[in-house]
């Protein structure tokens, strides 16, 4: 098979994926938006700590899509179960870490986001949060099972689980928000609820078909070196996608300077670009297993051509998205509110983040090629250090030029500009053939 065929059949089913993903937070959107106004920018602003747990979880499936992609392109499979289960150990004890630690902090998330302590989304912001981080360990385990399947090349499967999770989390999610009959009415946590219960559910079933591989994971002692590789090729990633979060929290005191709406915007701007990023992502998927298979094969040319594909294919992708969110701009976010101000606001952020859709895919595509090589410091640095220049950048932008809330929007579109070729950039350097040399 081609690269290009090949990066296309592991792809297509994450860019599948990757929109029905989408719909998680398109779903709470909906039912949320319908309990108003304030709500729905609670939800928008806790988006970004919702990001941080999710990250934060994604850190050990990471490592395990990396070393099961390598193990399998060595045709060393003995390997694969036993890299999941120390990877599960990665991934509860980040969990219970993290709820330990963040728990207690919820509320100050939300002064560094610049909401009123007195107003209602402040409380409504934590309620959420709150339990996203007590589910988080459902969200941990479902991606390092489905990060197994990626590094597996059977992404059809990763699909598969997905939309069965994304059916039970829309059907879950009014029942726990509204608490028809029996039910308690939980109100805005009810998405967060509704979202760890459906992982905890894809999860069950992922583990079920692993074992129906070959690849039962089993209870084992945790080995200090396999914990060590996992994190080590995993944290630079999600530390780095941390840091893209922290940063709009920091952001959010300039944008929340420029009304509630802005907030608003952004959040359901975030799920509807979202719908293009997570496309990106698939390709980056595609690059990292196929890069990741061909390295642990001793093929560094194949891996090299195989990014190539995968860049070429996420910029043709990105043309009908560049085109349906910036014409259907207005209508998308008609959608999900009826207030005048937040649709205004959204179709300005939304028009100005599409004019770089295409350096974003390149982004993800060298990303992901970069984790399959088992390189991942040096993209992560480039990751965050542009990410981080938005902050004084929109300052300057925002207040000093006097562009207001537009020169927010364009500080963060230009940061993704130069991270798109920075990558590009930086692969072509050829430094992660050294690294993907190494044996697995």
């Amino acid at each position: 098979m081609s690269p290009t065929r090949a990066v296309w059949a592991v792809a297509w089913p994450m860019m599948a994926l990757g929109l029905l993903r989408s719909l998680y937070y398109l779903t709470d959107s909906f039912w949320v938006g319908r309990l108003g106004p304030r709500p729905l920018a609670a939800l928008g602003g806790s988006a970004f700590a919702w990001w941080m747990i999710h990250l934060t979880c994604r850190l050990p499936a990471t490592g395990v899509h990396s070393l099961v992609a390598r193990h399998e392109g060595a045709g060393d499979r003995t390997r694969i179960a036993r890299t999941v289960s120390q990877g599960l150990w990665v991934g509860l004890g980040l969990a219970a870490l993290l709820a330990l630690a963040a728990y207690p902090a919820r509320g100050l998330y939300f002064d560094l986001l610049g909401f009123d302590p007195a107003a209602p989304e402040h409380a409504l912001g934590q309620r959420y949060v709150g339990a996203a981080l007590l589910g988080a360990s459902s969200l941990a385990v479902f991606a390092i099972v489905d990060g197994a399947f990626r590094g597996l090349g059977e992404t059809r499967t990763a699909l598969a689980l997905t939309a069965a999770t994304i059916l039970l989390n829309a059907i879950v999610d009014p029942l726990l928000i509204w608490g028809p009959g029996p039910l308690p009415a939980l109100g805005i946590a009810g998405a967060a609820w509704a979202t760890a219960l459906a992982n905890l559910v894809g999860a069950a079933l992922g583990t079920w078909l692993l074992a129906a591989r070959g690849h039962r994971p089993r209870v084992a002692r945790p080995h200090a070196a396999a914990l060590a590789r996992i994190a080590r090729i995993g944290a630079p990633v999600s530390l780095s996608g941390v840091g893209f979060a922290l940063v709009y929290v920091l952001l959010g005191r300039v944008i929340t300077g420029f009304g509630s709406e802005q907030m608003a915007a952004l959040g359901v701007g975030h799920r509807l670009e979202g719908l293009a990023f997570l496309a990106c992502v698939a390709f980056g998927v595609g690059a990292s297993t196929m890069v990741g298979q061909h390295a642990g094969a001793g093929d560094l040319r194949r891996a090299r051509a195989s990014a190539r594909a995968a860049a070429r294919l996420s910029l043709l992708a990105m043309v009908p998205f560049t085109l349906l969110l910036f014409a259907g701009a207005g209508p998308l976010f008609d959608l999900f509110t009826d207030d005048p101000a937040t649709i205004e606001a959204g179709v300005r952020y939304l028009r100005i983040q599409t004019a770089v859709l295409a350096l974003m895919a390149l982004e993800e595509v060298y990303k992901g090629a970069f984790t399959g090589a088992g390189d991942t410091l040096a993209a992560s640095i480039i990751t965050f250090g542009f990410t981080a220049a938005r902050i004084p950048a929109a300052w300057l932008l925002a207040d000093p030029l006097g562009l207001g809330i537009a020169g927010v929007w364009i500080a963060i579109a230009g940061s993704t500009a130069v991270k798109g070729v920075a990558m590009w950039i930086w692969w072509r350097r050829d430094g992660w053939t050294r690294r993907a040399a190494a044996p697995a």
